[in-house]
């Protein structure tokens, strides 16, 4: 899996400073499978800046104190040693500002191919599927975001990549398949196409073609990009007419996928612009882990920054 020689992994402490944050947990286990099967160097990094955590009681949001510096340095160490234990290479950095943009400053130093972290830092009680911080990687990190949803397995057994057979969506066949070959799961595809409006007009017989011929153009396209992936399944196809979000949403019902592998789009040259209505409608509703690419020229709104080596 060359995509994803280099991880960033953002990490949240409980209130103490002494252990991870659920969220944190699951994100480190992730990428701590990736990273033993793919040889990648992980940076864990750690934001000091006070945040905000739901009060199960007070059923509202309120500031989170800072847990002794001594005590999380020794947290962050420890998790590192964890890792280095396992013969993974391994840097430690603590910020001092806003976790998301610190670790976008993070992959914007060191280039890096992914980040993990937990879909939820803290609980899940406020109703939301996606934390704040996730939510903001994933429109604004320049490099592809898994976000693992808690309770999840590190091995995803199950894999759904959504292509829409642009660049975005061969990137993601692409990130997808490697991913699929690295943890020996199953791949699922899955394309939308919808009838131009010209052929509305015409006649049963002329949509039918358009049809058969948009399914038969789809599947060559999506199993030319395949060829060269090692896969020890085949992969199974869901070509249809009907809009991109049901596709993905009927695919997650039906098969319940430990990941999604989706594009995000943005438009070039607007920086950190999320236009991507599939996207957008998709990203609060799913339930599973989610692996997001960001197209070639993705335009990150983050100034890279001076950091320490």
């Amino acid at each position: 899996m060359r995509q994803f020689r280099k991880i960033v992994v953002g990490v949240d402490l409980e209130l103490d400073g002494k252990e991870l944050a659920p969220g944190t947990r699951l994100a480190v286990n992730q990428a701590r499978w990736l990273a033993e099967r793919v040889g990648s160097h992980v940076t864990l990094i750690h934001s000091r800046v006070s945040d905000e955590y739901w009060d199960a009681e007070e059923k509202r949001y309120v500031a989170r104190p800072e847990g002794s510096p001594a005590v999380v340095q020794l947290a962050l160490e420890q998790l590192a040693a964890d890792f280095q234990e396992r013969n993974i290479r391994t840097s430690v950095f603590s910020a001092t500002e806003d976790a998301w943009l610190a670790i976008t400053r993070r992959v914007l130093h060191e280039e890096a191919d992914l980040v993990v972290v937990g879909k939820r830092t803290h609980s899940s009680e406020d109703g939301r599927r996606i934390g704040s911080v996730t939510s903001k990687l994933i429109r604004k990190c320049p490099c592809a975001v898994w976000a693992v949803k808690p309770g999840s397995d590190p091995n995803p057994k199950t894999v759904l990549a959504a292509t829409d057979l642009g660049p975005v969506g061969r990137r993601v066949v692409e990130v997808a398949a490697s991913v699929v070959a690295a943890y020996r799961s199953q791949l699922h595809v899955v394309h939308a196409y919808q009838l131009p409006l010209g052929v509305q007009m015409e006649s049963a017989r002329a949509r039918a073609e358009f049809e058969s011929q948009a399914r038969s153009s789809a599947t060559e396209e999506i199993e030319s990009q395949l060829r060269a992936a090692v896969l020890e399944r085949a992969a199974i196809l869901y070509i249809g007419l009907t809009s991109p979000t049901c596709a993905i949403l009927e695919c997650v019902d039906q098969l319940g996928p430990d990941l999604v592998v989706m594009g995000t789009i943005t438009r070039g040259g607007i920086p950190g612009v999320l236009v991507g209505n599939t996207a957008e409608r998709l990203l609060p509703r799913l339930d599973c882990s989610l692996l997001t690419v960001k197209p070639e020229d993705f335009v990150c709104p983050v100034e890279p920054a001076t950091l320490d080596s």
